[in-house]
């Protein structure tokens, strides 16, 4: 199993920050001190394993099993100062070309993960609403969750599957290529179901067949 998070900062989502499973990635190795006021003082670890961004990637086609990419939320102008401790923790982007840096980066990661593999996908709605980073991803969200409620940013985990085909997301979301999976795969779960039902079939008639042991009576 190999795992690449692509965007580690300080790993602050992972419980084993050393898991031999995980490659961790960032495209900064430094120590940010946090300057909240109302929090005690801390120092947040960047440490990856590979520093690098996450449009260059140094790793070959179809070579993770799981992709987590947690990219920045805060899209700021490009002149704007960076001050805050979430700016230096979780980085941004800005404004004149997020959507390009947040395409191409996709693009690669789904690249370096292979036929079948997991993507998972974080997002703040900070400035930038999840639906505009869905439609960056070549293929359609799987599941996912968000924590949106009054007073609370919404905030989301969704997966993708990076199917063994080549589709786009508009292949999947057109009505007649649904209809026709819908169709096959209804197909597939009764061909499993005959084969379930013949299989059982077959071990009733065998032990039915077999002579009964002599207990001795």
């Amino acid at each position: 199993m190999k795992i690449l998070d692509a965007t580690c900062g300080s790993k602050g989502i992972w419980y084993q920050k050393n898991h031999p499973f995980v490659t961790f990635m960032d495209k900064r190795k430094e120590d940010v001190l946090s300057n909240h006021k109302h929090q005690k003082k801390r120092t947040y670890r960047i440490n990856p394993d590979i520093i690098s961004e996450w449009k260059d990637a140094p790793f070959p086609d179809n070579y993770f099993d799981m992709v987590i990419f947690d990219p920045p939320h805060l899209i700021i102008k490009r002149d704007k100062p960076i001050l805050s401790t979430m700016d230096k923790q979780y980085g941004n982007l800005y404004k004149d070309n997020w959507r390009e840096e947040l395409e191409v980066g996709i693009k690669k990661l789904f690249q370096i993960l292979k036929p079948e593999g997991i993507f998972i996908l974080k997002w703040c709605e900070n400035h930038i609403k999840v639906d505009e980073i869905i439609k960056l991803c070549p293929y359609p969200p799987l599941f996912g969750s968000n924590t949106k409620g009054r007073g609370h940013t919404a905030n989301f985990w969704i997966l993708f599957l990076k199917y063994n085909v080549n589709k786009t997301v508009g292949d999947f979301h057109s009505t007649e290529t649904h209809n026709r999976n819908l169709k096959d795969l209804s197909a597939d779960k009764s061909q499993i179901s005959a084969n379930a039902e013949t299989s059982l079939n077959n071990n009733i008639i065998r032990n039915f067949k077999k002579p009964l042991k002599d207990d001795g009576n």
